[in-house]
């Protein structure tokens, strides 16, 4: 039986360590975690690894010191360093290092994965398989602590609020993450559990997600909670309720009291125009499907 993919993942801060190896081991990858410089050299004299992932803000020195060892002891070993704020210093000592790329805290994991397959790729080693048929299944609780800890690196990064949200399939495999990204991305739709359910059917191909189950880290909002109804997500466990996390909206009030209203007696004006036109659209709609 051939061995998995090793993958290093040396950080001191436990969270962020924790979060990038649950990402990685979902998707089938071996991982060793390491907690400062020693440890994580250790781990490069004992395993054959494919893969170090190093933070730059490694103790007692840094993560070059780590990366300088693997080029020693194994110079096929990829590498991948995270930082805060990478200075262009850094970028110019990661390429005389010869890791492969320098990424922001707190890492996509999309981002992080497209990394990790690249530098695989490079080594003429191939991960889609792997990817692909032999994710991890995780319980509930597990699943809970992962939206969590999204939730936790979130605002470590100041991306965001703790907002994050896991969807998974009944046997807790993992479809789909997202934390919340409405200021970054300047997109009032990216809720956390908007960008979780559209990276869910992006990987199985499908617009419904019945079956399914979504984590997150408080209680959905309304235009979340529409998006949940109707993808077919029959189960939602959630952390904290609006009002136990501080966050009853106004906006999720006056939607909800405005749809309870007829059509042309909400605050939003609706006028119906060009009736006859839409019909024929619509007529037409249905004939061809």
């Amino acid at each position: 039986m051939s061995r998995g993919i090793m993958v290093l993942v040396a950080d001191e801060d436990d969270t962020a360590r924790k979060y990038v190896a649950g990402v990685l081991e979902s998707r089938g990858f071996e991982i060793i975690q390491a907690v400062d410089v020693g440890s994580a050299m250790k781990v490069l004299e004992d395993w054959n690894v494919d893969v170090a992932i190093i933070s730059y803000h490694l103790k007692p020195t840094n993560g070059f010191e780590v990366a300088k060892h693997a080029l020693v002891k194994n110079r096929k070993t990829g590498m991948i360093m995270l930082a805060d704020n990478p200075t262009t210093d850094v970028l110019i000592k990661a390429g005389e290092n010869n890791i492969g790329q320098v990424m922001h805290k707190p890492v996509e994991p999309d981002r992080l994965m497209e990394s990790v397959k690249r530098i695989l790729r490079a080594r003429g080693i191939s991960s889609d398989a792997m990817v692909s048929g032999m994710e991890k299944t995780y319980t509930h609780e597990e699943l809970m602590e992962r939206a969590l800890a999204l939730a936790v690196q979130n605002v470590k990064g100041e991306l965001g609020g703790p907002f994050a949200a896991v969807v998974a399939d009944k046997d807790g495999r993992i479809l789909g993450e997202g934390v919340n990204s409405v200021k970054t991305r300047s997109d009032p739709t990216a809720h956390a559990e908007v960008l979780a359910i559209r990276r869910a059917t992006d990987k199985i191909d499908d617009i419904r997600l019945d079956g399914c189950i979504i984590y997150c880290s408080s209680e959905p909002t309304m235009l979340s909670e529409a998006l949940i109804i109707g993808t077919g997500i029959k189960q939602v466990y959630y952390g904290l309720s609006h009002a136990e996390a501080g966050t009853i909206r106004a906006q999720d009030d006056s939607i909800m009291t405005e749809m309870a209203k007829p059509i042309d007696m909400r605050e939003v004006v609706h006028t119906q125009l060009s009736k006859e036109k839409a019909a024929e659209v619509f007529k037409s709609w249905r004939k061809d499907y």
